[in-house]
């Protein structure tokens, strides 16, 4: 889950270089090019990778004020048509994450995302695609972003054949539908290759309205498909290592920008065993911390979660770029029998990106021993 904030900030330093037709952003620290300038109001939405909200000028585009549609209770899903690009909505992502576990005997993580965004110029959505990909081992963290503008044709969704892609980074698969698919993303010190089974798909919250307040004035389409199967072959540091494991693919949609206050949240997704998934997140802002969740089965059942049937807190914290990030956490569903302890599988998994956060495998102690994955924003 990448719920909606709306905050932009340029303090990140970084080199901005072309690479293949997309652009590239590469985390050494540098000062900006004399040309950036033109560049200024797309990396400015870029840097805010996560967000539903265009802030130009310093004015923030209020929900009343935005052109974009906006999310209501009662969607009527249809697939595979919400695979695709839903154009009147200011922003989306296709998301998949994860847990592998390597022909050594260790165990591995990835990550690829996806993002549209349209940016408003001249009073007129101009869309754009950014892409996070990542590669977790037990010692080691790989991350790369990469961005292009819709119109050039470097990055999109393409419906039948179905595909999302970023330049040479892409998520194929089969038909109208993205299950069975594959992954493939090749960087110079890093890499996967993926394929990807079936899975059902869940329609998170209310019926795919997913609310991120009380209220649900912030709130996304949501839906997700946590039981997929996977095998393929992970590089880095020259060598390749064939996995094995299991992934979830997840998408959302919206328009709302959620504005001022303390902003950020926690997501965390778990396969509790082959035949059951559990989601949970907490959405900071505006002095509210909202929690949901949901427990899935792979028979096509599901059970919503509130705030009262879950307790969740953080144990131990790790800083990052003079931040400090909760990377473990103890978690209680006393109704489902859920009591754990969660942890990374390698502390530094912070993507020190333009946008930054913490995104990673983890793994889990108590009633049961399994694997997931668990993003923090906002800190």
């Amino acid at each position: 889950m990448k719920p909606s904030l709306g905050i932009l900030r340029f303090s990140h330093h970084f080199d901005l270089g072309r690479h293949r037709s997309g652009l590239k952003l590469q985390t050494r620290k540098s000062k900006l090019p004399c040309g950036f300038a033109a560049l200024g109001i797309v990396i400015g939405l870029l840097a805010a990778a996560e967000t539903a909200a265009i802030i130009q000028d310093n004015q923030s585009i209020s929900d009343k004020q935005t052109p974009f549609a906006q999310v209501t209770p009662g969607r009527d899903f249809s697939f595979p048509q919400d695979h695709n690009i839903h154009a009147d909505f200011q922003t989306e992502w296709w998301y998949v994450t994860a847990n592998l576990l390597g022909e050594d005997g260790l165990t591995y993580g990835a990550q690829f995302t996806l993002f549209r965004n349209n940016l408003l110029v001249g009073g007129k959505p101009q869309p754009i695609f950014f892409a996070h990909v990542a590669l977790t081992t037990p010692s080691e963290f790989f991350h790369a972003e990469r961005f292009a503008r819709a119109d050039m044709g470097h990055g999109g969704i393409e419906s039948e054949p179905w595909v999302a892609f970023l330049d040479h980074w892409q998520f194929k698969g089969t038909g109208k539908n993205p299950l069975p698919g594959s992954l493939s993303v090749i960087e110079k010190d890093f890499g996967y290759d993926l394929k990807l089974s079936k899975s059902p798909y869940f329609l998170q919250g209310e019926n795919g309205f997913s609310k991120k307040n009380s209220d649900g004035s912030a709130a996304s389409y949501y839906y997700s498909a946590p039981f997929i199967k996977l095998d393929g072959q992970i590089y880095f540091d020259g060598k390749s290592v064939k996995v094995t494991g299991d992934a979830w693919f997840d998408r959302e949609w919206n328009s709302t920008a959620i504005i001022g206050g303390a902003l950020g949240w926690d997501w965390l997704a778990l396969h509790l065993d082959a035949d059951t998934a559990l989601m949970l997140y907490t959405v900071r802002s505006a002095g509210e911390n909202y929690l949901s969740g949901t427990i899935m089965k792979a028979s096509g059942q599901q059970r919503r979660l509130s705030a009262i049937d879950i307790h969740w807190r953080p144990l131990e914290w790790a800083e990052f770029n003079d931040r400090k990030y909760p990377i473990v956490w103890q978690l209680a569903i006393p109704s489902e029998d859920i009591e754990l302890t969660i942890t990374p599988i390698n502390n530094n998994q912070f993507l020190d990106a333009t946008t930054q956060y913490w995104e990673g495998a983890v793994k889990t102690s108590g009633s049961h021993s399994v694997r997931g994955y668990l993003e923090l924003f906002g800190y």
